[in-house]
């Protein structure tokens, strides 16, 4: 599976080789990264750039967003840009893994309730059984994507039904499927 790893500049001082760990792990368990945060983790020409290497560095965020199957963020330090990928990453339907150093409690996060985020404490002793476990539940709680070709009268009623009730076509397809698997005795019965 494809993982999204990045982490505050700011905290790079002090939480350095937490990340470069956590980066590793997450390799050495058998994920592929979309990104080397690395490469853009250097405080120095993040918060001293330009407006447009800001802007590629964000628009680089949400690619790395959206090509992964796990978003894993380092949220041990306060920046509102791991709170934004957070948020951007559970939006887009995404598994997201918290995770922080002992003593570095995310406090606002912590009071996120979303069934596809996981927030994790972890230690130098804990961090590859922490990650590991959690890397695991996260693959559970991929979404599977499923195409399929629809007539054009579908199309047009989708469309409708999301300008008026204002949700997304997938949404009202999936709500469609899950009260039908709900009613089905017979699918109930076979499990």
């Amino acid at each position: 599976m494809k993982t999204y790893f990045t982490c505050s500049a700011r905290g790079n001082r002090q939480l350095k080789n937490n990340y470069l760990k956590i980066f590793e792990i997450i390799e050495n368990l058998g994920y592929f990264h979309v990104d080397d945060y690395r490469k853009a983790n250097d405080p120095k020409k993040v918060y001293e750039s330009s407006r447009e290497a800001n802007l590629q560095l964000y628009e680089k965020a949400m690619l790395c967003i959206k090509k992964a199957d796990i978003i894993i963020l380092e949220v041990s330090t306060h920046s509102l840009s791991m709170g934004y990928l957070l948020q951007q990453g559970l939006s887009m339907g995404k598994p997201v893994v918290a995770l922080y150093a002992e003593g570095h409690n995310p406090a606002f996060i912590n009071g996120i309730e979303n069934e596809k985020l996981q927030i994790i404490e972890y230690s130098d002793e804990n961090l590859e059984s922490e990650l590991s476990s959690a890397l695991k539940n996260c693959e559970d709680l991929s979404d599977v994507r499923f195409n399929f070709f629809i007539s054009p009268e579908i199309v047009r009623y989708l469309e409708w039904i999301s300008k008026v009730k204002k949700i997304p076509r997938s949404v009202y397809l999936r709500a469609l499927i899950e009260e039908d698997l709900e009613n089905n005795r017979e699918f109930r019965r076979s499990k």
